[in-house]
């Protein structure tokens, strides 16, 4: 456990504190302090189920039915590809207390849902792997532009491509119309009804393209990420419409 994290660690930074002017401005302006982005984050597991929250102050480990864990929280440590915090559990023996989290996509192995986060845990001598984050930044913060429907293959010159806003909403082009409609990510994905701008298509197979984009948009129950970051959005068992991202996460 020890070689894992050797390589993580990193010095404590030499704060630089500025010499103080002869002429200093009295009229100081007070900057609010940035949210701190890892408070209310959570981890989660299956097989065996399990859970881990950070908190302001406080790591929280649940391992269901069988042992519970707290520490104190420390700032968070940068390593390759991500953060790790590293304390003691309060529990006998103030054992290790180790959250490790990594930029990758991971899948819970239970459900459709997709990660954002990969994350690992080690508590009082035992080791946990399982995912984190909000499933719905996966899909939101960049542009998806589509590569196949219905299996037919899609031009770049359509130019069919969408975007998530994280809340809901999914708006983009079919190739001639502009277009928006409601989504809900749960164990699934529904999206619909689509509603769009009545602009004549001049080029007869982008019509033709948009009317079978429009058409799967409203049969998908649920999506797929791969690891090299294709989406894949499925109507029952058979995938309607692939996509890749080409704009950068928000």
């Amino acid at each position: 456990m020890k070689r894992l994290f050797s390589a993580c660690a990193i010095a404590a930074a030499i704060a630089l504190v500025p010499a103080s002017s002869a002429f200093a401005d009295h009229h100081e302006t007070v900057t609010e302090a940035a949210p701190d982005p890892w408070t209310g984050y959570r981890g989660i597991g299956t097989e065996p189920f399990w859970s881990v929250t950070i908190g302001e102050e406080r790591l929280m480990f649940e391992h269901s039915g069988v042992f519970t864990a707290e520490a104190d929280r420390p700032s968070e440590t940068f390593s390759p590809g991500g953060v790790v915090f590293i304390s003691r559990s309060e529990n006998a023996g103030n054992r290790d207390f180790i959250v490790l989290i990594e930029e990758n996509l991971c899948g819970d192995g239970m459900s459709d849902r997709t990660y954002p986060q990969s994350v690992r845990v080690f508590v009082d001598g035992s080791y946990f792997f399982g995912c984190g984050g909000d499933p719905q930044d996966v899909l939101s913060g960049a542009d998806w532009h589509v590569t196949s429907i219905m299996g037919e293959a899609v031009p770049d010159s359509a130019d069919i491509n969408f975007r998530f806003d994280g809340e809901g909403g999914m708006f983009g082009t079919g190739g001639c119309n502009r277009f928006r409609a409601d989504y809900e990510l749960t164990e699934g994905l529904s999206i619909g009804p689509v509603a769009s701008t009545r602009r004549a298509c001049i080029n007869p197979e982008i019509s033709r393209l948009e009317n079978q984009f429009f058409t799967a948009l409203g049969s998908v129950i649920r999506v797929e990420i791969s690891d090299d970051g294709v989406l894949t959005l499925y109507a029952e068992m058979d995938p309607v419409l692939t996509a890749e991202r080409r704009g950068e996460r928000g």
